[in-house]
């Protein structure tokens, strides 16, 4: 996968007004999608299959989950928001990670590996959106997209949630920074 640091000069997360001028006009241009059902299941255990096509697990929550964004944005890797999307992986660098938990899914829409612009970037803002107003019904946990970090007890700073850090990741990364992909944890 190719990676690369955020352009010279960019402000992704050092920029706040810059950050909350890009997140406007994205939910701007951003096709309103429909409010999801709640999950009422409960905590479940990681069951095989993985929505996304991989080998692993989620738990019922991460399939419901999974389930309404497709509803709202159109089917995973051939919808007209999201390009690709994984949810299980072993995680092998991060044993605190979710998804080998399977509660965690990662929703790309452009190229992974690649920073997005224009439409895909606001579908990704669309995504992210609908995800965190919905976090209550959905049993989201956190988000983390553009180098920002969302969890229901977060303050925007500066803009959307908080810049993210990790000890981890590169955040600088394109992909370690979540700049390509909206990652979503999800809390049963």
């Amino acid at each position: 996968m190719l990676r690369r640091p955020a352009p010279a000069g960019s402000c992704a997360t050092a920029c706040p007004d810059a950050l909350r001028k890009a997140v406007t006009g994205a939910r701007d241009r951003a096709v309103p999608a429909a409010a999801p059902t709640a999950w009422t299941g409960g905590r479940t255990a990681c069951t095989p299959p993985d929505p996304t096509g991989g080998d692993g697990c989620v738990t019922g929550a991460t399939r419901h989950g999974v389930a309404a964004v497709t509803a709202a944005f159109g089917p995973l890797g051939s919808g007209p928001a999201i390009r690709s999307a994984g949810c299980w992986d072993a995680h092998a660098w991060n044993p605190r990670s979710d998804h080998p938990q399977g509660r965690a899914c990662d929703f790309f829409p452009g190229t992974a590996g690649a920073f997005p612009e224009g439409d895909e970037l606001a579908a990704g803002w669309a995504v992210a959106n609908h995800l965190r107003t919905h976090a209550g019904p959905l049993a989201v946990a956190y988000l983390i997209w553009q180098g920002r970090y969302w969890d229901p007890s977060v303050t925007d700073e500066g803009g959307w949630g908080r810049p993210y850090t990790s000890s981890v990741y590169d955040t600088s990364d394109v992909t370690g920074g979540h700049f390509d992909h909206v990652h979503v944890s999800f809390a049963q």
